[in-house]
């Protein structure tokens, strides 16, 4: 491998050494209990059919760590984990921030991937060992099923680039790469885990089966043409619906999104209504798929509100978003030097990608010749990316302008083109006093929306109305609620500036106001009013304060000493 770049962190942190196999001591039900291995589920149909074999099991006397966590308490995870997240490339996410850049902002929101992985492991198994045990004779899966699914849970974060979905949403894109997808190269982080630390504990059809449920949320549902109503007389040979658990393509209720909107609320500050528990416990499956007892409507509703409501005030804030184009700026500008593109391909090289990237940059001057192949041309570029840097780190961020909404008409016809720095610019027609660049122009389109664009996820989603009920139906918004949203999608136009010059930002917001009223008429206003000159009001009222601390100085030198000056401290501001 070609050690060209080694992040700022893991010079601090040397290759993980120890023996995960003496620290794994027998199997539980996830509980506690320890199991035999008939109760653990790892036996197979004999020749005929009917006869049951025995299989040996590698894990058999083992049991996995005992986890204390704030989300989900105390749970023990199976000792398969065990051997996953004790290696180097798992720990890796303990230095990737679950929610990127957003901790500048929400000073709690320090949790990384790591928790969050262990976290969706937990439900899993909870929520596979839940449905197992509600349709014990209906189910044809056992413990080793039920292991597979947990294995997805643990290791579906494992392929996640710096700063979260900045990496391949804005970096990548940015650098021409739209056909990279973390959740593919999840799937090759678990190979290469498996083969670098040579554990012989799967079969290939159990990591071909892990691989397929990481994946399963960006493949299309399957299509049917089942009516609204159906008996399901059989449950499918490949059991389809154990797809469903972890990353969910039909409808996106899945236990990745349990925790981590569970978890990120936690720890910034803020709240969801949604009862996760109760979806899990009244949930059946039905035919190929999970089905949901029709009382608990309003409940996956607010799942999918808590989402949007998360989207709005946390993962797209707006200071967070002023400090991912500041972190994509430079990451582009350190490109060249460091060369991390050619880095998330090969699993050996893409696991030195960690948040560690910045400190990088940062001490390059010092870390830089540990680095091999660096051309010389490439410092003045580093100086850049480190002056961006220097930025963030004293708080002068890119500025926030102003934004606003996309009318709904517009969406709904095909006829909404987000507009460029250009069209900006050229709808300025100030005074001469201010020269706007496009250079210092930035447009974010900002979406939020319930997980499946502009459709309602409710509407991929099969209830039925008792439990031992075999039919499944779907259900109608009205015949719920008439208070249910009716628009599942919103798109506002964001503006941003790199310059900070109050002046600046002025002339940018008044050239958007000119922009919109181009584009949309009267119809549409900008929602951010244009703020005074503050910076510049400020420095005029610093000149003033200071020219009248200087008379009363000389007054006091001319023998006014004692006097009461609280009509000058008023006049002064206090």
């Amino acid at each position: 491998m070609d050690d060209d770049i080694v992040p700022f962190s893991q010079l601090a942190h040397e290759a993980f050494e120890s023996n995960p196999a003496d620290q794994i001591l027998g199997p539980t039900n996830f509980e506690g209990s320890f199991l035999s291995p008939q109760q653990a589920g790892y036996a197979a149909k004999g020749p005929n059919g009917n006869g049951i074999v025995v299989t040996h099991d590698p894990l058999s006397g083992k049991h996995g760590k005992l986890i204390n966590d704030p989300i989900h308490g105390a749970y023990r995870l199976d000792p398969a984990c065990t051997l996953i997240f004790d290696t180097r490339e798992f720990q890796r996410m303990r230095r990737l921030k679950q929610l990127g850049m957003a901790y500048y902002v929400f000073p709690g929101a320090s949790h990384n991937r790591f928790e969050h992985s262990l976290g969706v492991a937990h439900l899993a198994y909870r929520f596979a060992t839940q449905l197992w045990h509600a349709q014990p004779q209906e189910l044809e899966i056992d413990r080793s099923d039920i292991r597979v699914v947990g294995l997805a849970g643990l290791c579906h974060d494992l392929g996640h680039g710096p700063f979260s979905h900045v990496f391949d949403r804005e970096f990548l894109r940015q650098k021409g790469i739209f056909n990279w997808e973390h959740e593919e190269m999840s799937a090759k982080m678990l190979d290469h885990i498996i083969d670098e630390n040579q554990i012989d504990v799967f079969s290939e059809n159990d990591l071909c089966r892990i691989k397929k449920l990481i994946t399963s949320g960006h493949e299309a549902p399957p299509k049917s043409p089942e009516a609204s109503t159906t008996t399901a007389s059989a449950t499918p040979s490949e059991n389809r619906w154990l797809g469903e658990i972890v990353a969910n393509g039909r409808n996106s209720i899945d236990v990745d999104k349990f925790d981590y909107l569970a978890r990120d609320a936690y720890y910034c500050g803020t709240k969801v209504a949604c009862d996760f528990s109760r979806i899990m416990q009244f949930s059946r499956v039905i035919g190929d798929e999970i089905c949901y007892k029709y009382t608990e409507y309003m409940n996956l509703h607010e799942l999918f509100h808590a989402r949007a409501t998360m989207h709005r005030s946390v993962y797209t804030h707006k200071k967070s978003k002023a400090i991912e184009f500041m972190v994509v700026d430079a990451l582009l500008e350190a490109e060249p030097a460091l060369r991390i593109c050619d880095k998330i391909y090969n699993p050996k090289d893409f696991v030195l990608l960690d948040d560690g990237i910045l400190d990088l940059i940062e001490n390059f001057d010092v870390l830089g010749p540990l680095l091999n192949n660096v051309d010389e041309g490439h410092h003045a570029r580093i100086k850049s990316a480190q002056a961006i840097i220097s930025r963030l780190r004293k708080r002068q961020l890119y500025k926030y302008v102003t934004d606003a909404p996309v009318p709904v008409e517009a969406l709904e016809r095909g006829q909404w083109v987000p507009p460029t720095p250009q069209d900006i610019v050229s709808h300025y027609h100030g005074n001469g006093d201010v020269q706007l660049s496009i250079d210092d122009v930035l447009m974010h389109e900002h979406k939020i929306d319930y997980s499946m664009s502009n459709k309602n996820p409710l509407d991929n989603v099969h209830f039925y109305d008792y439990i031992g009920d075999p039919n499944k139906r779907k259900l109608r918004t009205d015949q719920i609620s008439s208070m249910v949203v009716s628009a599942f999608q919103e798109k506002r136009i964001r503006l941003y500036s790199r310059n900070a010059d109050p002046k600046v930002i002025t002339a940018l917001h008044e050239a958007f106001e000119s922009w919109l009223r181009y584009r949309f008429g009267g119809h549409v206003e900008a929602s951010t009013p244009a703020k005074p000159l503050r910076q510049q009001q400020a420095a005029e009222g610093l000149a003033t304060t200071r020219a009248m601390k200087r008379g009363r100085n000389l007054f006091a030198g001319n023998g006014g000493g004692g006097g009461d000056d609280r009509s000058t401290k008023q006049a002064c501001g206090g």
